[in-house]
């Protein structure tokens, strides 16, 4: 399957030249978000997020399958984590418009994009800090791969940015 690639090209009256291929920034902008959505949901849905002696703790489950008993602290770290993952998704879904979808205007989906990504990492950020303070056990591996993600989309946040300065948007 042949790779396409997308110009347009700048006018006389400045508008915005947006280069679009698989193979440049917005291609890398979409790998990004397609590795970060894989692995944060995976970290997301498991109950390896922390573990004390031989309990493991996720977000929704300990690993004895009971249901967590959710605290003010750890319902809000639910909360941001939820928030986050419907960003990454929303912003998966804009990078798909960007790239799929010649009907909308690409300056304000890449503006999107840069704003939601790094909202985004905000509402992750903020459950990973609340959870980091209230866990009192280690970290596990979920955990892990979700901070992962999150570092991952911020990468993706800032391709958009350097996407949308090359395209002469400021």
């Amino acid at each position: 399957m042949p790779i396409t690639t997308r110009t347009t090209t700048t006018t006389s009256s400045g508008v915005a030249v947006h280069h679009i291929s698989f193979r440049g920034t917005a291609g890398a902008i979409f790998v990004l978000l397609a590795i970060s959505c894989v692995l944060y949901v995976i970290g997301f849905a498991t109950t390896s997020w922390a573990h004390s002696g031989s309990s493991r703790y996720g977000l929704w489950e300990s690993c004895s399958c009971g249901t967590l008993s959710g605290n003010a602290e750890h319902t809000a770290v639910q909360a941001m984590i939820t928030i986050g993952l419907i960003g990454l998704l929303i912003a998966m879904i804009l990078i798909c418009i960007y790239m799929c979808v010649h009907t909308f205007s690409k300056n304000t989906v890449i503006l999107a994009l840069v704003i939601v990504c790094f909202l985004a990492v905000l509402f992750m950020l903020i459950g990973f800090i609340i959870f980091g303070i209230n866990s009192g056990s280690s970290v596990n591996w979920s955990f892990v791969v979700t901070v992962i993600a999150s570092i991952l989309c911020l990468i993706a946040g800032i391709l958009s940015i350097v996407q949308m300065r090359s395209a002469g948007l400021r």
